[in-house]
């Protein structure tokens, strides 16, 4: 029974934070930070005393959002997650997907050509 009772409170608890979220204008946005950024990111928030992510992402924005355009350009100008390709992936592209692409590619293009003489032809 005391589980009942406790359920309604913490409804009640949430419903009231909610009200004074919206009300602080408070919105949840959620960011996903690939996994090799965590240590980098953990070093630079000890560094300068941050211990909470909310925090320091919140830092983030509103430097981004504050600084000129060349600085935001600069600031977002390195935006792709570092990506390395295995060895045996790479094997397989070039000794096997690139050749049958270039073969698609030029199959391609001689349909192409050939289909824009037979237009050419048939409008004369």
């Amino acid at each position: 029974m005391a589980e009942e009772q406790q359920l309604p409170t913490e409804r009640r608890k949430r419903e009231k934070a909610a009200t004074k979220d919206v009300a602080l204008g408070v919105e949840k946005f959620t960011v996903e930070v690939a996994g090799v950024f965590k240590p980098d990111l953990k070093r630079v928030m000890a560094a300068r005393g941050i211990n909470n992510q909310k925090d320091i992402h919140q830092r983030l924005l509103k430097n981004l959002i504050f600084a000129d355009v060349e600085t935001q350009a600069w600031m977002l100008r390195n935006v792709t997650t570092p990506c390395e390709i295995p060895e045996r992936c790479r094997e397989h592209f070039t000794s096997r997907a690139w050749p049958k692409f270039r073969q698609t590619l030029a199959m391609k293009s001689f349909t192409q050509k050939t289909s824009s003489l037979q237009q050419a032809c048939s409008h004369r």
